[in-house]
């Protein structure tokens, strides 16, 4: 009888440990399926919208333009304008005119425009000069006002892999607005959502669009020219003297540092830059100058912003 107690005890015992087992892996197993149905529902990151270029810059430059209104002789104007391809940034004027950055003389006025154009860089023909009367300032008409900018067309998100039986109409709903953000792109730091420079300081490298400026030179523009900015007759890859030369002294300037400066036997360019500040018109960074050096430097990067303080 003793012994069939014991034996009794011991089934007992190894059935309690059986089913002890048989929870931990059913435990286990749920999970890791929970842990798989988050990551399979997590959404995939959109990637934001970007400026790229479809239209070339050609013809007169914002420079010539003014040269040729200096004139103030009405035939020659014309002779010299009416016809031309000129490109300029056009900013908003008094709403039945635009503002062209750089040119002074005259405001522009469109034949036609691109639906939602609000200002940029264009470049089209020139139909006619208006002189100036008591009343109203000269004019040059363009053919056609589209932005020579448009934003690159994102890829659709690719659609997260839905594990089965997590998907439901509450989650569905709670993602569609998070998707409609994403798709309409976040401001990047230091500019606000139309692409305008708000905090120098912020802006980071990447945020404008790529240029090939002249010899050999690659850099970017960043933000929309402040009303006659001097920035825009400046062009990336130009040495610092030709700068200064356009947009006269700064208001403040300092050099600095990058990271390339760290790299052990890196003995190439861009370890040292130049920056110089502009009171209402924006920040000009150069790079390949030497450390105390920086007359040699080349213009990398061009930073429009009406609201700058002018110092560092």
């Amino acid at each position: 009888m003793k012994a069939l107690n014991l034996s009794l005890t011991g089934s007992l015992a190894l059935a309690l440990l059986a089913a002890g087992c048989s929870t931990m892996q059913s435990g286990q197993k749920s999970s890791a399926e929970t842990d798989a149905a988050k990551t399979a529902a997590a959404p995939a990151e959109r990637p934001a919208p970007k400026m790229v270029r479809r239209k070339q810059a050609s013809g007169l430059t914002a420079d010539q333009v003014s040269q040729a209104l200096a004139t103030k002789n009405s035939a020659k104007i014309r002779s010299a304008l009416v016809g031309k391809t000129v490109t300029v940034e056009l900013a908003k004027g008094d709403g039945k005119s635009w503002n062209g950055s750089g040119v002074e003389g005259a405001d522009f006025a469109c034949r036609a425009s691109e639906s939602g154009f609000d200002g940029g860089e264009v470049t089209a023909k020139v139909r006619s000069y208006k002189p100036a009367t008591k009343s109203q300032d000269a004019s040059l008409e363009l053919d056609n006002c589209s932005s020579n900018f448009a934003l690159e067309a994102a890829a659709p998100a690719a659609k997260p892999a839905a594990a089965a039986g997590t998907a439901t109409a509450a989650t569905a709903a709670a993602a569609a607005p998070a998707a409609k953000s994403a798709a309409g792109g976040a401001a990047k730091p230091g500019m606000d959502a139309q692409g305008n420079v708000i905090d120098s300081s912020k802006v980071e490298a990447g945020s404008g669009r790529t240029v090939k400026g002249i010899n050999g030179y690659e850099g970017e523009i960043t933000g929309i020219p402040a009303k006659n900015s001097k920035f825009t007759g400046l062009q990336i890859g130009m040495p610092m003297k030709q700068v200064t030369d356009i947009a006269g002294p700064p208001t403040d300037q300092g050099g600095y540092v990058t990271g390339k400066a760290w790299i052990p036997f890196y003995f190439g360019g861009d370890r040292h830059r130049f920056e110089m500040t502009y009171k209402g018109q924006g920040r000009l960074i150069f790079a390949g100058g030497g450390m105390g050096d920086y007359s040699s430097g080349n213009l990398i990067w061009i930073i429009h912003n009406p609201n700058e303080s002018g110092y560092r």
